[in-house]
Formats: C-alpha cells, sequence, structure tokens
C-alpha cells in the first residue's frame, strides 16, 4: 500500500490520484490471504531493495468459472529505481507464473502518451487490442488509453 500511494504522487500515470487510494490495509490483508490459501486466484509480484518495496505486478483475476482465465495487470516501480530493468523483470515474472497457473490471457491498460510502458508491454509480448478514447481526465486534460492483451496458449 505504501509503495502504491507513493507512485499515486510520483507518476500521472497511475489511475489514482494523490490521496484517493484507501489507507485502511485490512481489505489488502484481507485479499493477500485468500491469494495465499487458494480462494482467490489472484496473485503479487514485487521486487524489495532491502526491506522497502520498490516495485509490483499485480494480477487481478476474477472468482467467475468463465473469467478466470484471464488476468487483469497493474504494474508500477518508483521513480528512483526505473530504468533498471525492473519493470520488465517483473512482467516476464508474471507471465511465467500465469503461465504456470494455466492462464491463457493477460490484460492491461495502458495510458496512449506512456511510451516507456507501451514499449516495455509491446516488449513483452503484449499487443495493442484496442483505444478507449478519452477514458480518463488527468489534470483537466482528457486521456486515451490502450486496451492491451497477452495470449498465453
Amino acid at each position: 500500500m505504501a509503495l502504491q500511494q507513493t507512485l499515486d504522487g510520483e507518476s500521472e500515470f497511475m489511475l489514482l490520484e494523490p490521496g484517493e487510494r484507501d489507507s485502511d490495509s485490512g481489505p489488502v490483508e484481507v485479499r493477500l490471504a485468500a491469494c495465499a490459501d487458494g480462494r482467490d486466484p489472484s496473485y503479487l509480484v514485487v521486487v524489495l531493495a532491502g526491506p522497502v518495496v520498490v516495485g509490483y505486478v499485480d494480477v487481478t483475476v476474477l472468482p467467475y468459472a468463465r473469467a478466470r482465465r484471464t488476468g487483469y495487470v497493474v504494474a508500477g516501480v518508483r521513480a528512483d529505481h526505473s530504468g533498471r530493468g525492473l519493470g520488465r523483470a517483473l512482467m516476464n515474472t508474471a507471465i511465467r507464473e500465469a503461465g504456470s497457473r494455466e492462464m491463457g490471457r493477460l490484460e492491461l491498460t495502458v495510458m496512449e502518451h506512456n511510451h516507456r510502458a507501451l514499449g516495455l508491454y509491446l516488449g513483452c509480448g503484449f499487443q495493442v487490442e484496442g483505444l478507449r478514447r478519452a477514458a480518463l481526465d488527468v489534470h483537466g486534460r482528457q486521456i486515451s488509453e490502450y486496451y492491451m492483451g497477452l495470449l498465453l496458449d
């Protein structure tokens, strides 16, 4: 949660603005416990620098039978650790984990002007599947997002 709050303040590319994220750790603890004991097929990959989490990929899987083979990806790396290959390592690990869980698809959205992330996702095999025109309002500007997917089968 601390990393997500930091990223919300460091980057305009995250969905939430500073102060919008709930600071109550209770729901996060419940979700992580459900992931750990198999009740929730979602998973989280993190990168540590000493005791500090500096990057993460969260893959959320819906609990419904028809959607269990698809994971929705959210990722972030702290600004002071960017450019070191952590994002690629996180994505590659998340993709391998999805394969080991017999998932068939990962998907995500990325703001169309986030060229660095777009390049990372394309380099990891994701393809642009659509454009969500004027989907977000960032600092008074309408921002479009690419909808991207990676087939694992």
